[in-house]
Parts: structure tokens; C-alpha cells; sequence
């Protein structure tokens, strides 16, 4: 069966970063940090596509926001290239990867263009202004669940199936989301979570990562120790994508029934 997977995320979906190797300098290592023929061999999207034989459209960038990737969604499932895609494959599946909330995308009249910027690293007044008055992370939590919901009536009147991760942080959404990785587990479903889990950490802190290429929770601490991310910029190794892509993969083959 051909089948079309298309992939929204952040940098750990797009793959930034899998071509550290150990012992690697901060400056190789920013040579490699964002080649496609790297990121799209052996990042944890490429390696499920690969093994259960898909064809993957990306949409996941570095840096994204949830905002970015949902638009980049209602543009790509709205547009005429979707349908013709629709009628070249005979299945479509969807995998969306859930970033941390203190990020978003803003039109600037000053640059003319969308920005997408994180708050804790944009200095800019428009980014400022707005996490002093507008930002809140419960309110973008709810917002989330909304958008979750409404993409998931979206994709089966169009007989998609789709997956939900939540990439760094295990939020607290508002309803339940059947499709969502780890549905169940109510505090540790995150990758970064799962993936420190499976590499024998004793205890996660808590501590809510925004993924801005700092140690801001020991569960990053301890998986760049495990290298299985990369200590610049904190981003899962190509073993941390090998890993990931193992624990996703009970997911995708259902979604392949």
C-alpha cells in the first residue's frame, strides 16, 4: 500500500542535530546541525518511514511553534497539491508533535512577515510586549486541546489517521485525546520523558523544558550524559532517534491498519 506520512513538529521531529558524533567541537558540530541529506536519513521520522516503507512529507522546522505548525497544516491540507496527493496515495497518515507552549508566530509589520520567535530567546519588542500581556501557558494548553480536537474530526472525514506527541512536556490538556502517544500516562508521556525512562533515570523533576539549548531539567542533564542528546545544543543523537523511532513505532503501524 502507498502511503503518504506527513510530519508537523519542531526541531526534533525536523532533526536537527542527529549528525553529532561523540567528541565532536561546538563548531563542527553547527556545520552539521541542519543538513538535509542528514536530518532526512536518519532523523526519527525518516527511520519510521523507512522501515515500514512510507513516503514522508515534512513539514516540521526548527524552532517552530504549535501556532506555525497548524497554519503550515491548514495550508498544505487546503491546497491543490493535497489533492493531488489524495488520488497518488492510497493511504495518508499524520503525525503532529506538540512543542513547548512558550513560543508563537506573529505577523511583524516592521519585518513584513510572519515571525516565529521563543520567548525566553527573542529579544525583540514585539515578543516582549506580547509574553508580558498575552502569553499564558494554561490558556495555550486549552487552546491546544482545541486545535487537537478539531484536527482530529478533520482528518477522519477525510479517512486520515493521524498520531499526537507531546515532544518535551507532558501537558495537561482540557479533554481527552485518544490519539495522542501515551495517552494514559498522565505525567511522564513526553518524549524527553519516556526517553530518559527507558535509559534508567530514577527520578524526573519536573521541570518544564522549552528547548532552547539549555540544561533546564535533569532529564536533560542525564540523557546528554547517556548521549542520547548532544551537549551544544541538547538535541536528541542519532541514538536518541533510534530510540524515539522505536518507541513510536507500535503507533504508526496502527495507524497503517
Amino acid at each position: 500500500m502507498k502511503t503518504l506520512f506527513v510530519t508537523f513538529g519542531c526541531s526534533w521531529t525536523y532533526g536537527v542535530g542527529v549528525g553529532y558524533l561523540p567528541g565532536m567541537s561546538q563548531e563542527d558540530y553547527k556545520k552539521i546541525a541542519w543538513l538535509p541529506e542528514t536530518v532526512n536519513l536518519h532523523s526519527f521520522r525518516s527511520l519510521l518511514s523507512a522501515k515500514f516503507g512510507l513516503d514522508n512529507r515534512n513539514f516540521a522546522e526548527g524552532g517552530s511553534s504549535n501556532q506555525r505548525q497548524f497554519r503550515l497544516a491548514k495550508n498544505f491540507f487546503t491546497s491543490e497539491e493535497f489533492c493531488i496527493l489524495q488520488k497518488q496515495y492510497e493511504k495518508i497518515i499524520v503525525l503532529h508533535a506538540i512543542t513547548s507552549t512558550a513560543r508563537t508566530e506573529l505577523f511583524s509589520n516592521e519585518k513584513n512577515q510572519l515571525i516565529n520567535f521563543k520567548f525566553d530567546l527573542d529579544k525583540s519588542k514585539l515578543s516582549e510586549s506580547y509574553f508580558k500581556y498575552s502569553y499564558n501557558h494554561d490558556h495555550e494548553v486549552n487552546q491546544l486541546a482545541l486545535e487537537m480536537s478539531f484536527w482530529n474530526d478533520y482528518y477522519q472525514s477525510k479517512g486520515i489517521n493521524n498520531l499526537w506527541i507531546d515532544t518535551f512536556n507532558t501537558h495537561k490538556y482540557s479533554c481527552h485525546i485518544d490519539n495522542l502517544f501515551n495517552v494514559e500516562n498522565t505525567h511522564s508521556r513526553d518524549l524527553l520523558s519516556q526517553l530518559a525512562i527507558a535509559n534508567g533515570i530514577g527520578y524526573l523533576d519536573g521541570n518544564y523544558h522549552l528547548s532552547s539549548w539549555t540544561s533546564d531539567s535533569n532529564r536533560v542533564e542525564f540523557l546528554v550524559e547517556q548521549g542520547i542528546l548532544n551537549p551544544y545544543t541538547m538535541h536528541p543523537t542519532r541514538l536518541g532517534h533510534e530510540q524515539i523511532s522505536e518507541l513510536l513505532s507500535d503507533d504508526i503501524k496502527k495507524l497503517l491498519r
